[in-house]
C-alpha cells in the first residue's frame, strides 16, 4: 500500500473512532444527569420511610457499596500485579 492510502485509512478510522467516543460520552453524560435528577427525590422518600414507624423493623445486612467496591478493586489490583509478575518471569 502507498503511504497516501495508509494515511486515508488512518484518517477514516481516527475520525470514526473519535465521533463514536464523543457519542458514547454524550449518552453517558445524559444518562448520568437523568439519574442524578432522580436522586434527591429518592433520598427524601427513603428518609420519610426511615422516620415512619413500622410494625416489623428489618435490619439491613447488605454491605455498603463502597466496601464492596473496595474489595473488588483490591482483588483486581492483586490479580493484575500477579499477572505482571508471572508475565515478567516467563519472558526472562
Amino acid at each position: 500500500m502507498e503511504p497516501a492510502q495508509l494515511q486515508l485509512i488512518f484518517n477514516v478510522v481516527a475520525i470514526t473512532g473519535a465521533s463514536s467516543l464523543a457519542s458514547f460520552c454524550y449518552q453517558l453524560r445524559k444518562e448520568n444527569r437523568k439519574l442524578a435528577s432522580r436522586l434527591p427525590g429518592e433520598i427524601r422518600q427513603n428518609e420519610s420511610q426511615r422516620t415512619a414507624p413500622t410494625a416489623n423493623a428489618v435490619t439491613s445486612t447488605e454491605k455498603d457499596i463502597r466496601a464492596f467496591a473496595a474489595v473488588r478493586r483490591t482483588k483486581w489490583v492483586e490479580g493484575m500485579r500477579l499477572s505482571v509478575t508471572l508475565w515478567s518471569a516467563r519472558s526472562k
